[in-house]
């Protein structure tokens, strides 16, 4: 199996996030891993230091609005990462590179999801998702 370094994990933290101005967004992205417990195995989530395919990893995203108003933020998914949910129902995926929208529903394949969208109110808020390194 190939090893992708901490590139990759930089890379999906340094994904342009896209918000209106004067909406503060970061990320940060954790790999999903399993470690020996007494009685078996748990899963841990754990900063991301070296990625393979077939890790399954947890991008978290933090954002901070100003007061007065709704305000849109768009992610793309680093292409390394094929998308599989998101915390957040009200999210609106793209299949197209951003070109069109709509709901994650029964009728989009997760994995072909290229960008995420959400409206924020005032605040702080964050969202996440998981995906699996191709």
């Amino acid at each position: 199996m190939r090893a992708f370094t901490l590139a990759l994990a930089f890379a999906a933290m340094a994904a342009p996030l896209h918000a209106q101005q004067g909406v503060a967004v970061d990320s940060a992205v954790f790999v999903e891993r399993s470690k020996p417990a007494p009685g078996g195995v748990r899963r841990v989530v754990e900063p991301a230091d070296v990625l393979r395919r077939g890790d399954r990893v947890v991008t978290i995203l933090r954002w901070d609005a100003p007061r007065g108003g709704s305000y849109t933020i768009t992610s793309p998914v680093p292409t390394r990462l094929s998308f599989q949910k998101s915390s957040a129902e009200e999210i609106e995926v793209s299949t197209d590179g951003g070109r069109s929208w709509r709901r994650l529903d029964g009728a989009i394949v997760p994995e072909t999801v290229t960008h995420l969208r959400w409206r924020v109110g005032r605040g702080s808020g964050r969202l996440s998702y998981s995906a699996i390194v191709r």
